[in-house]
């Protein structure tokens, strides 16, 4: 019963200062080409270019979606891990 008080007082502890040092924010970028893969490619660009420009970390992305209309049309929603500001 001990160990499993102190496993979670850790793990509170752990997320407590981390969650002092870092926010998690999203981040979505667009892209259009009349080829689909440079389409969603130009969206990951545009998300993560967004992302560092905050000073971010690219995390992982969340969300894509391709459509077509007259050309294809792409947007990319990506995890980003940006430090707080002291």
């Amino acid at each position: 019963m001990r160990t499993t008080w102190s496993a979670a007082a850790l793990a509170v502890a752990l997320f407590a200062s981390s969650a002092a040092t870092a926010a998690i924010t999203h981040v979505s970028g667009s892209g259009f080409s009349y080829d689909p893969g440079i389409a969603l490619e130009d969206a990951r660009a545009d998300a993560i270019g967004k992302c560092t420009a905050q000073g971010g970390e690219p995390i992982a992305e969340v969300y894509n979606h391709v459509t077509r209309a007259n050309q294809w049309i792409a947007s990319s929603v990506w995890s980003c891990e940006v430090a707080d500001a002291p």
